[in-house]
């Protein structure tokens, strides 16, 4: 959270000199898609939590922009809730703390001259870092994961302790409404490819159940596999991968308001009178 911090901070001075830039705060949810969803990817509406961040924007033009953002939110996934292997049952939430910057390429503006309300939409990407930290609710207490091992992580033949923040790759799209000079509010959505399998806690790794239950205890084995009863000696040679291959995701679907602190109108000339075809 810190290194986050301290990153967003080295940025404002840069923000000092440019001529247009917006404040700009957003909210929406925050959504997963990863070992615990139906497929690799998709959109889950079933499993939400929040979103919301703050975010400066340069525009150098009307049609190009660069956003740097600071976003919070939490996310979760529950096998229960989309009807797969509802047997198994495993389920994982985690706050997000984000970090980005993002370009934003505006397509084309339809809007009036009078009163300047323009409609222009975007596409946006970038990279992002975020830091996360996946539990579990397990008989109704929530408990950390990763101090768990629940992988085997850090056994030898098993993968490392991973890391709790990590890179991720943002991209989507969005549309603004520029009210009039200064206040623009829009709608976006934005997909986090990450560069972890690590954000439910599940991946593609081998195990052996014996391992998981003698060297990481029985509470990391009934996590591990809540298919499998430690009291049973048959158990303890069965071999099983928890999830897939594919790296997880998070969407976040917000609404976005911002206003124009710095304004020398270069981003906002040159309307049409009346309402027309778009303006490439």
């Amino acid at each position: 959270m810190k290194k986050l911090l301290l990153a967003f901070a080295m940025i404002l001075p840069f923000y000092g000199f440019c001529q247009d830039l917006d404040f700009g705060i957003t909210g929406g949810i925050g959504l997963y898609s990863g070992d615990l969803s139906p497929k690799e990817f998709a959109i889950y509406p079933n499993d939400y939590g929040y979103a919301a961040g703050i975010f400066l924007r340069q525009r150098y033009s009307r049609f190009i922009g660069i956003r740097t953002g600071l976003t919070l939110a939490k996310v979760m996934g529950d096998e229960r809730n989309n009807g797969v292997k509802v047997d198994r049952g495993l389920n994982f939430q985690s706050n997000i703390t984000e970090f980005s910057l993002m370009g934003e390429i505006h397509l084309f503006h339809i809007g009036y001259a009078r009163n300047k309300t323009v409609i222009s939409p975007y596409v946006a990407f970038g990279l992002g870092f975020f830091a996360f930290n996946p539990k579990i609710n397990f008989g109704g207490q929530i408990i950390e994961l990763r101090p768990l091992g629940t992988e085997g992580q850090g056994l030898e033949g098993y993968p490392n302790r991973y890391s709790r923040s990590q890179f991720n790759l943002p991209f989507g799209a969005g549309v603004n409404i520029l009210i009039n000079d200064r206040l623009t509010i829009g709608a976006e959505m934005i997909f986090r490819a990450t560069l972890s399998d690590y954000l439910d806690d599940v991946s593609d790794a081998q195990l052996v159940y014996g391992d998981i239950l003698t060297n990481k205890g029985e509470l990391a084995a009934r996590i591990s596999n809540p298919l499998l009863d430690p009291a049973n000696t048959e158990n303890l040679t069965v071999s099983y991968a928890r999830g897939g291959e594919h790296n997880d995701w998070y969407i976040i679907p917000a609404l976005t308001l911002s206003w124009r602190i710095k304004n020398s109108g270069k981003s906002r000339s040159v309307y049409s009178k009346y309402m027309e075809c778009p303006r490439f």
